[in-house]
């Protein structure tokens, strides 16, 4: 009963992988003959929208990969994109206003023309902060590229109720932000 049964095994291990490998060899179609397989950007276009977590899109930037159409970040609505820059901006410069800064319309001035220069691409950046290209010789500062994400919680860390030291160097500065649909770029300025 043995030799049978082990037997009955094999022969049937045998059939369905045979029948296995001929159901894959004839469902794979056939190309046409001068043709090849399409690329990732035709595939791309037939395949739906996915939408990953935004810490994925953010490593794909941070680490210089683009990802497919298909894997595209889904847009930011413009109205909350706007709101959230306006409020980090305000919690910004209450942050520093703590710290002992004093605003300075001027100082303000020029980070609303680094917050643009950023928005219009003149700003180059290493990881998410830049600098403005004009006033450099009267003060310094930095522009922040932030997603939607990265501005709440900065926002968020703004917003924190905890002590905050004072600078023993404290000086004049604005804080503005600009948007171009899918960053914020705040930009904080200080007069040396």
């Amino acid at each position: 009963m043995t030799l049978k049964r082990s037997t009955f095994v094999a022969v049937s291990a045998a059939a369905v992988l045979s029948l296995a490998g001929t159901g894959v060899a004839s469902a794979a179609p056939a190309l046409p003959a001068g043709s090849s397989l399409p690329t990732v950007e035709q595939l791309s276009s037939q395949v739906p929208r996915v939408e990953l977590p935004n810490e994925a899109y953010d490593l794909a930037d941070q680490f210089g990969v683009q990802l497919p159409e298909f894997l595209a970040r889904p847009g930011v609505s413009n109205a909350e994109l706007n709101r959230v820059s306006t409020d980090v901006t305000a919690a910004t410069a209450a942050h520093l206003r703590k710290q002992g800064h004093k605003d300075d319309t001027n100082a303000q001035k020029i980070a609303q023309e680094w917050a643009n220069q950023a928005k219009d691409g003149k700003v180059k950046f290493e990881g998410n902060a830049g600098d403005g290209t004009t006033h450099l010789n009267e003060g310094s500062g930095n522009v922040y590229k932030l997603t939607l994400q990265e501005a709440k919680d900065r926002l968020a860390w703004l917003q924190r109720d905890v002590p905050v030291q004072k600078s023993p160097n404290a000086k004049p500065f604005g804080v503005a932000s600009a948007t171009d649909g899918e960053f914020v770029y705040l930009a904080e300025y200080f007069f040396n």
